[in-house]
């Protein structure tokens, strides 16, 4: 064969290998479109319409959530105005901040706006953001603080009296606007729209002095007016009584119903200004807002929701979100003790009160007047009067099966009758190995250590000094709010 004819050859071979290997990646290609896919599982009407949601899905941008911190200095309402730049889907953007309801936004030519009005509690704005994202989103967020949201009006008593007050609460929020409002020294909380105000009527026992009426509203600055009509008439079946003082008393002042000779070494009538401090601190086991007894409250105890005035002490109960122990809590309430200023070994201690009540004349919430030592259960814990159930009951906790109750007569503790809608008196008599309660000058029962005169049952009476603890919580889902636990006054004797 002559070279030419070599020459030749080797291109015929050449292209012939180079058809083989096209071939072969042609039928795999084949081979691979051949393959199942979902518009071969369809019928022939249904395959443009998903041919058509796929590549709408190929589309769509993943879906993108994130948390944005703004930091401010001091708690109040803000006006917040966010600004966005981006591009996202049709369906735009859900922005929360704070506390605030959700809200749709919108980029149009890859530019959108949020301004909304909200309260902070301090140090931090939290906006939450969430949306389908073409491509980076840029912020630009100012805040800024508004005027007080709080409305005060003052009205002059020239002589003192029962009034009625009326006070009306409006809003110029389409939102619900829930609206803290202190009369005088009690605490309601009420509910106000555009074109739907609220209304408070009270009557109240008034000093010739001034009454000092406050609204917070949850959105916006509320309106409100106050009107005053002093009562000339009789005191209606309706209105709580006046506290009587302690100089309406003729003579010694002695336990109410129980016999014996008794000396007076703890009295405070609650007539005074203010709080005696020398004896008493608000709270729970610290200063300023503490933290309930128990983990289950779902109140903070804050030392403005104790209040003496008019011969009384207030206790007061209501719907205020508050924070303490480093969380939040969405009741507040009032409690005192005289831990570290006042305890007591034996003897006895009466409490008149008004208690808390429901619709039904049930005892509201968990109103408590109690005494407790130092080491808990060893050192024993009193519970002279204890709202449980509706009811109002009387217990002893000691070292016997770990602090368990032992109620008053050896069974529930909680006597019947009627112990709301009225002043009361609540005493237990705290005796070496026994305890005997009686609720206004009637013995309810008892409790000792040994023997059977009180009941079948015994528990250790321990003998360690025990405080005074005076306190309106709850412990259960079905708080009623605003309430008050009245208290008129509470003393201890000894033999």
């Amino acid at each position: 064969m002559s070279r030419r004819s070599v020459a030749l050859w080797r291109v015929v071979y050449r292209s012939l290998v180079t058809l083989a290997i096209v071939a072969v990646s042609t039928m795999g290609v084949a081979t691979a479109s051949a393959a199942p896919t979902r518009a071969g599982l369809l019928t022939r009407s249904e395959q443009p319409r998903a041919r058509i949601a796929d590549a709408h899905k190929a589309a769509e941008p993943p879906m993108v959530a994130f948390v944005v911190r703004r930091h401010i200095a001091t708690r109040g309402f803000y006006s917040v105005r966010v600004k966005f730049i981006g591009r996202a889907v049709a369906g735009g953007l859900r922005v929360r901040v704070s506390r605030a309801p959700v809200e749709r936004v919108r980029l149009r030519d890859r530019h959108g706006a949020l301004a909304i009005r909200v309260w902070s509690h301090g140090y931090t704005l939290v906006l939450h953001i969430r949306g389908h994202l073409e491509a980076r989103l840029r912020l630009q967020i100012s805040a800024r603080h508004l005027p007080d949201p709080d409305r005060s009006v003052k009205k002059h008593i020239a002589t003192a009296g029962l009034y009625k007050v009326r006070v009306v609460v409006s809003t110029t929020s389409d939102i619900a606007n829930h609206v803290k409002l202190k009369i005088g020294t009690t605490h309601y909380l009420v509910t106000a729209r555009r074109n739907d105000p609220a209304t408070v009527t009270a009557e109240m026992q008034l000093a010739a002095s001034v009454l000092a009426v406050k609204a917070s509203g949850s959105h916006t600055r509320p309106d409100m007016t106050v009107r005053l009509a002093k009562i000339t008439a009789a005191t209606p079946a309706s209105a709580p009584p006046a506290a009587p003082t302690a100089t309406t008393a003729a003579g010694p002042i002695v336990p109410t119903g129980v016999p014996g000779t008794w000396n007076l070494i703890f009295d405070d009538e609650f007539n005074g200004a203010g709080l005696n401090t020398a004896d008493w601190s608000t709270g729970w086991f610290g200063s300023g807002i503490t933290r309930g007894v128990s983990s289950n409250e779902p109140e903070c105890y804050d030392p403005s929701h104790v209040a003496e005035a008019n011969g009384e002490l207030d206790l007061n109960f209501s719907q205020e979100s508050e924070s303490c122990n480093g969380v939040s809590q969405p009741y507040t309430s009032g409690m005192i003790t005289t831990n570290g200023k006042f305890s007591f070994t034996y003897g006895l201690i009466e409490f008149r009160a008004w208690l808390p009540s429901t619709s039904n004349g049930q005892v509201a919430d968990w109103p408590g007047l109690w005494t407790d030592g130092q080491d808990w259960p060893t050192d024993g814990e009193i519970d002279v009067a204890e709202g449980l159930g509706g009811s109002v009951c009387a217990h002893f906790h000691g070292p016997t099966d770990n602090g368990a109750g032992y109620g008053a007569g050896g069974i529930t503790g909680c006597p019947p009758g009627t112990y709301t809608g009225g002043w009361h008196t609540f005493a237990a008599d705290w005796e070496p190995g026994i305890v005997t309660w009686y609720y206004d000058g009637h013995d309810i029962g008892c409790i000792s250590t040994t023997g059977s005169a009180c009941a079948a049952v015994n528990t250790t009476i321990t003998s360690s000094p025990m405080y005074i603890i005076m306190g309106l919580g709850s412990s259960s889902n079905a708080e009623t709010a605003p309430v008050s636990l009245r208290v008129d006054y509470v003393r201890v004797w000894q033999h």
